[in-house]
């Protein structure tokens, strides 16, 4: 597996500034440009060339098993354990350890003491308070105070709070951003196009809690039979040339509403929850 121009370019960024600096960089990719590639490369590296150790942390075990399969795919010979109590995994010894914070935010003793540990998704790393990564990665820098963390995201700002990277917080500087437009221009991420949709959601009284809408109020906005309508028959007319769609919604019942207008219009339409099985998941994401 060989990396792009500019994953390599972050790559080196990251050692650059381990190097040059005490602190804990974060590196800007945008969503397609292959994060869980930089992430494979920094930790075989850090095996192979330095005998180091470890910890890819992520939130979702979709992550997990990305980021596990592409340090496989990079590194065979490398031994990688799954620590995730949703993938049925507890494993501690390996050189490589990929892990789910739930799983794993308080039970830093039994991980061990890593050189290194990389956080995919680093814009959920809380800016202060108790939230379960900085209380992990505060136990881990108990366990070894040499530890480096390493960030890596697409969306390095936080709606309250500005960018995630200051010198109070847990990551402190940019090492490497790869900008959109960039991606775009070279030709590895698709051009935007985007409209706005015939019939209009009035969103001017929606409150915020927390740097998000309120799903109570945004749900009432949004899951309206009108708006449902019109936008289903949208997606069908604009996409009769695509292969496949994907349809974010407000809530469990605003699935199910356009699910069923798109199967009414005859499409093939599947609906992925929080509660679908990792099996049937799996399954439907497949097909």
């Amino acid at each position: 597996m060989s990396l792009r121009p500019y994953q390599q370019e972050a790559v080196d960024a990251v050692y650059n500034y381990l190097r040059e600096h005490d602190d804990n960089p974060c590196v800007i990719l945008p969503t397609g440009c292959g994060k869980s590639h930089v992430i494979a490369k920094i930790a075989t590296d850090a095996v192979q060339q330095w005998n180091g150790r470890v910890l890819i942390l992520a939130h979702v075990k979709e992550l997990l098993e990305q980021n596990a399969s592409k340090i496989i795919a990079l590194c065979p010979e490398i031994p990688v354990g799954i620590f995730s109590a949703g993938l049925k995994s507890r494993d501690t010894d390996e050189p490589i350890i990929v892990a789910g914070i739930q799983s794993v935010y308080n039970k830093s003793c039994d991980l061990g003491s890593f050189d290194l540990i990389l956080v995919d998704e680093a814009h959920l790393i809380a800016p202060d308070g108790e939230g379960m990564y900085r209380t992990f990665l505060n136990d881990m820098k108990v366990i070894n105070p040499n530890v480096r963390v390493i960030g890596l995201t697409a969306t390095p700002y936080r709606l309250k709070g500005g960018l995630i990277c200051k010198p109070e917080n847990m990551l402190n500087e940019v090492c490497y951003d790869a900008g959109l437009k960039e991606m775009i221009n070279q030709g590895y991420l698709s051009p935007l196009v985007s409209r706005a949709g015939k019939a209009e959601a009035k969103l001017s009284n929606l409150h915020v809690r927390g740097g998000e809408f309120l799903n109570v109020e945004i749900t009432a906005a949004m899951d309206k039979k009108e708006i449902t309508d019109s936008a289903c028959e949208e997606i069908v007319e604009l996409t009769k040339e695509r292969k496949s769609v994907l349809i974010f919604c407000t809530s469990v019942e605003h699935c199910q509403h356009v699910m069923d207008r798109l199967r009414f219009l005859g499409q093939v339409c599947e609906m992925v929850t929080g509660d679908t099985p990792a099996a049937e998941r799996a399954e439907l994401l497949e097909r």
